[in-house]
């Protein structure tokens, strides 16, 4: 975590763009520097864009979109089917949910403009059996999606 800050901050000092992901209090024995990889309600993944860009929300905070676990499970996590997103940001935004059935297949689905305070639910194109990143695109300004729900 602590290396991907150094580009972030070179990035803002050069005007380009900065992103951070939170997450709601870590769960027990996690801390900032070691966020849980488990999708889950009250993830925030944020941006400042100085330009047009799209940031994998997968990559920077949200953990594995393919799974949730929430609670406790014996055996394997669920497979997440959908996630409810919800524009905490003062920027119009819009969500690619990226999905695919096979290794290396990947298809994209862009969600309508989301104004601040407007929630879009994203899952997996038909026929496709994984989730496999969301991505958060926005013009110039600050940026932020918060996870509502997860299913």
């Amino acid at each position: 975590m602590r290396t991907a800050l150094l580009p972030a901050a070179l990035a803002t000092a050069l005007g380009l763009s900065a992103v951070s992901c939170a997450d709601a209090p870590h769960p027990a024995g996690t801390t900032a520097e070691t966020p849980a990889q488990d999708l889950r309600v009250g993830a925030v993944c944020s941006s400042h864009f100085a330009f047009v860009t799209d940031v994998s929300c997968g990559l920077v905070g949200l953990g594995d979109v393919r799974f949730h676990c929430a609670g406790e499970h014996d055996g394997p996590c669920p497979r997440t089917r959908s996630v409810t997103f919800e524009n905490i940001g003062r920027t119009s935004v819009r969500l690619v949910a990226v999905s695919g059935s096979a290794p290396g297949e990947r298809h994209e689905a862009v969600s309508r403009a989301l104004p601040t305070g407007a929630r879009a639910t994203v899952a997996p194109r038909a026929g496709d059996r994984y989730l496999y990143d969301v991505l958060l695109r926005a013009k110039t300004g600050s940026a932020a999606v918060g996870v509502v729900a997860v299913s």
